[in-house]
């Protein structure tokens, strides 16, 4: 056990500062701990003398003895230097001790000058050991301060990266939608946190050409938006060479896409979901493409029906060839491209109808909970535009529950096209018996009517 240090202060006129008078005191200091090691200080000592106050640090306890003059104010002047610095004291007084009961309560014990040595030793003894507890422990408070500190830089440093990583991420992204005759179009991109795993583009090819596309990375986060921006710079849409140029078929985009993404080296990071677009405002075809995303839905006054085109996730296969159809919207009609983080936001988890049910119940349940207000974006004042329609639907997303701390990245595409110059019959490319029903709007398979 580590010696203990005790103070002994004495007024300059008191009998305590002749030798001998402390060691009735210490006589009964338990054997086990050690005799403690003294420091024999007057009180205007420690008021005056430097290297006496440097010596507080080390003090475990005090015994203050009393004055001959009881005019004699140094030794409490004394014993409030030693409660600025937290030292224990104990102050040993003639006369009446309860006119001093109430002097520093909790930090100073008052007992007469007469008290048994014995007592006093306990007293004493009881007061040092308790001070090495409280030492350790402002020693583990100035480290938990120091790493608390530490902690806070850090995590102010990691926000603003976070910070500077969704404004270059939201710079890759369309400033604003195309404008070109025959065609309206419209986003609604809500990350879930700093930056998003969806990524999208809008742009225009040529003077009657608009390419689109929207992917999600696996995961979230910063892995998953460090994908995102490898995905926009590599997806090929417009080739130009001496001759001209060619616009690549959505199909073809994500076959050379996901070649590259199996090519890497990423691991699971690597994959990732999408459909690719591309629209002639001439005539309203709009051909597409999809690589295991939820397929695009066509949304009516009638209701809400997928367009039926699939294909396998990105980067997965090395080498995988993707079904592209080719549709055209019918009059009032949208089509709108969505990540699954809208299943997620309009689920019945989310809205406390499903809690304690199968994920697959759920599942069934999240289509119809997300087909109702995707139906009613063609309804009523949704009507006058798309714009004004994917409003309506932002305000129901609004509407839901917890719908400001989203489980996962939200993205949505609108697209709205006017032009009805050509028959759908010698489409360049042809069209598959999915892409040909919807291009003619007839049947009604997998039709939501909301």
């Amino acid at each position: 056990m580590v010696p203990n240090t005790i103070a002994l202060i004495a007024a300059d006129d008191s009998e305590a500062t002749r030798p001998g008078w402390w060691d009735r005191l210490f006589r009964h200091w338990p054997s086990y701990a050690g005799p403690p090691r003294l420091d024999l200080v007057t009180a205007d000592e420690l008021l005056t003398d430097p290297k006496a106050l440097s010596s507080l640090k080390r003090w475990d306890a005090a015994v203050l003895a009393p004055a001959k003059d009881p005019a004699d104010t140094s030794l409490y002047r004394a014993l409030d230097l030693l409660q600025q610095h937290n030292v224990p004291a104990l102050m040993l007084v003639r006369g009446e001790v309860s006119r001093l009961s109430g002097f520093h309560p909790g930090h100073v014990i008052v007992q007469p000058v007469e008290t048994a040595a014995e007592a006093v030793a306990s007293a004493v003894f009881a007061l040092a050991q308790r001070q090495t507890m409280v030492k350790g422990l402002e020693q583990n408070l100035r480290m938990a301060h120091s790493f608390q500190g530490e902690t806070a830089a850090e995590i102010d440093r990691l926000h603003q990266e976070l910070l500077l990583a969704a404004r270059v991420q939201r710079d890759f992204l369309p400033k604003h939608m195309p404008v070109v005759d025959g065609l309206e179009s419209a986003v609604l991109f809500r990350p879930a946190g700093f930056v998003s795993g969806d990524t999208y583009d809008v742009c225009r090819l040529d003077e009657y050409h608009v390419g689109f596309f929207l992917a999600d990375a696996m995961g979230h986060g910063v892995p998953a938006a460090l994908m995102t921006l490898y995905i926009s710079g590599s997806l090929p849409r417009k080739e130009i060479d001496a001759g001209g140029y060619r616009l690549v078929p959505p199909a073809e985009s994500l076959k050379r896409l996901n070649a590259e993404l199996h090519a890497s080296v990423a691991g699971p990071a690597r994959f990732a979901t999408a459909v690719c677009g591309l629209i002639d405002t001439r005539t309203g075809l709009i051909t597409l493409a999809c690589a295991g995303h939820p397929p695009p839905l066509r949304v009516s006054r009638h209701g809400v029906r997928p367009v039926e085109v699939s294909g396998m996730l990105l980067g997965v296969v090395e080498d995988f060839d993707y079904q592209q159809v080719t549709i055209r919207l019918e009059e009032d009609e949208l089509l709108m491209v969505h990540s699954d983080g809208i299943e997620t936001a309009f689920s019945s988890r989310r809205l406390g109808d499903g809690v304690g049910g199968s994920v697959s119940s759920a599942t069934r349940m999240n289509a119809q909970s997300y087909m109702a207000p995707l139906a009613a974006m063609r309804r009523g004042a949704s009507l006058e535009s798309l714009h004004t329609a994917m409003e309506r639907f932002a305000s129901t997303l609004d509407a839901q529950a917890g719908s400001f701390h989203q489980d996962d990245d939200l993205t949505v595409l609108g697209f709205q096209t006017t032009s009805r110059r050509e028959p759908l019959r010698g489409v360049s490319g042809g069209a598959s018996a999915a892409g040909a029903q919807g291009a003619s709007g007839q049947g009604t398979a997998g039709l939501y009517a909301g």
